[in-house]
């Protein structure tokens, strides 16, 4: 098992939000707030409370009141803070790096140095509590891996300091390149640069389609009033069940029935021969009147079927292929040496979600195991007890 956290932002993502959805999770306010101060941050409040919105739906909501002051701050002064507080390394290269890609996006979108971006004391404030709060707080869940869904996206315009700006502001555009989102009809920012730059830091991708059990769940909620959906970003904290890695594949199938066997058995060679095929199968059918035939099936990596199915009408008699797409599981493995008494035999070293297994090389057993004149079970038992 594994510990994860999957961030869901149903109506999108901002600072406040995410750390409120950690402590409604079960991170303790006072331990986020007692480690933000040992910075020596002092012009700040942490206000924590569970409410029940229009739709039913409960969740915390987080405040963050700010005293103001009356300088500006840009990112190496941001980072002086971060880095002496008394903290893990993680929680203070995490927070830096997600500052600096807010600075770098903005830096972008303004046409300015990275050096030259700064933030008003009221917004630094705000963000060093939200950025720092938060991996502070998911320092303390301690997740070996962190996912995220798709970002929601509103419509629009939106107003700042310098009037209006389309919707989503164009850091957050900046911040979510190369993320799956989705453009909701709302005529409201639902992504906030903070909240982006918190997510794009620290999670991994997508999660999907790896079982897992719910720990616990927490909502955080937005300041805004959507009409017809809560405005909550989730956070589930998981147990990974099998973290077996996915891979998108695509599946090329062919049915012959005027092909010989030995024809077929060449077919099959020639298709385990292709870099981009990971695996090749032949199943006995019986095809339209009564015929006996090959049902030939090929895995083979993404965006690669086409080269598959070139071979299939150059090789054989098949006038037409079937091709899916899917998505298989499979389980970490490598390939080791296991020393025995009879040399070194090659095996393939498997973790499965309960206990670790050794398949040994059936070949080379094989060729022992005719070679010693015993039996290919004894061989590889020998292999299994050496591993």
């Amino acid at each position: 098992m594994k510990k994860a956290l999957i961030f869901d932002p149903i109506s999108g993502a901002a600072g406040d939000m995410i750390l409120g959805a950690l402590f409604d999770l079960g991170v303790p306010v006072d331990y986020v707030d007692r480690n933000i101060r040992s910075t020596d941050l002092s012009e700040f409040g942490i206000n924590f409370n569970r409410f029940t919105d229009h739709t039913g739906l409960t969740s915390g909501k987080c405040d963050i009141p700010i005293r103001e002051t009356h300088h500006h701050r840009r990112l190496s002064d941001i980072e002086k803070i971060i880095m002496r507080g008394d903290f893990s390394e993680d929680v203070k290269n995490n927070a830096v790096r997600t500052f600096r890609r807010l600075a770098e996006a903005e830096a972008k979108v303004h046409n300015v140095s990275i050096d030259e971006v700064h933030f008003h004391e009221v917004g630094a404030v705000d963000a060093i509590v939200d950025i720092l709060g938060s991996m502070i707080a998911i320092d303390y869940l301690k997740p070996e891996k962190i996912y995220c869904g798709p970002f929601k996206l509103g419509r629009g315009t939106i107003n700042c300091a310098h009037g209006e700006i389309p919707n989503p502001a164009p850091a957050t555009v900046e911040l979510i390149r190369g993320f799956p989102a989705i453009s909701l009809p709302i005529d409201a920012e639902l992504t906030t640069p903070t909240g982006a730059a918190i997510l794009t830091t620290i999670c991994e991708g997508e999660f999907s389609e790896i079982p897992f059990i719910i720990k616990a769940i927490g909502y955080g909620a937005g300041r805004t009033k959507l009409e017809r959906r809560p405005n909550v970003i989730r956070a589930l904290a998981v147990d990974i069940r099998n973290d077996a890695p996915n891979q998108d594949v695509e599946i090329i199938e062919t049915d012959i029935d005027d092909e010989s066997p030995e024809l077929v058995a060449s077919l099959t060679e020639r298709l385990r021969a292709d870099s981009n095929v990971r695996d090749v199968t032949v199943q006995h059918i019986i095809m339209k009147k009564g015929r006996p035939g090959f049902r030939l099936t090929a895995i083979a990596d993404k965006d690669k079927a086409s080269g598959i199915a070139d071979i299939l009408f150059r090789h054989s008699s098949t006038i037409g292929v079937r091709i899916h797409s899917a998505r298989r599981i499979i389980l970490p493995r490598s390939e080791v040496t296991v020393k025995t008494k009879w040399g070194d035999i090659q095996a393939k070293r498997v973790e499965r979600p309960d206990r670790i297994e050794i398949v040994p090389e059936y070949e080379e057993c094989r060729k022992v195991a005719l070679d010693n004149n015993i039996s290919i079970r004894e061989v590889m038992n020998e292999v299994i007890r050496n591993a």
